[in-house]
């Protein structure tokens, strides 16, 4: 019960994180004047669009759930800390980079261990015949 709860949850998060990055890669590109701000959105915009294919492949417990969910993971590491660098401190910034890994290493294991093939234990020869 307690695979399928994280598997949810990591779904969740791809799907959500996926149509609100999509949304805003779209609408708030305009917004975006330095390199650094078209980056950010350039970012995610990228990250939308490996949330939404990783969610997918993640609730097919496809093999390819995991690179994207990397993907996924080093995107959103990205945009997290150079935003906070935008409008705040470097302490901001790293604090945003360190909880933007932890969620990624979240995903990136739980797509790993669901799409893991179950190793069933060995049977016992019969060595009578």
């Amino acid at each position: 019960m307690g695979r399928k709860a994280v598997w949810i949850v990591a779904i969740l998060l791809l799907f959500n994180t996926g149509l609100v990055g999509f949304y805003s890669g779209v609408t708030e590109f305009a917004e975006a004047h330095t390199p650094l701000q078209k980056s950010v959105t350039a970012g995610v915009f990228l990250y939308g669009i490996f949330g939404l294919s990783a969610a997918v492949a993640l609730l097919v417990r496809h093999r390819w759930s995991v690179p994207l969910s990397a993907g996924w993971a080093v995107v959103v590491t990205y945009v997290a800390s150079m935003a906070r660098l935008l409008d705040a401190t470097i302490g901001a910034a790293m604090l945003a980079c360190f909880g933007a890994v932890l969620l990624g290493v979240f995903v990136v294991w739980c797509a790993r261990s669901v799409t893991r093939p179950t190793i069933e234990p060995e049977r016992p020869h019969d060595d009578s015949r």
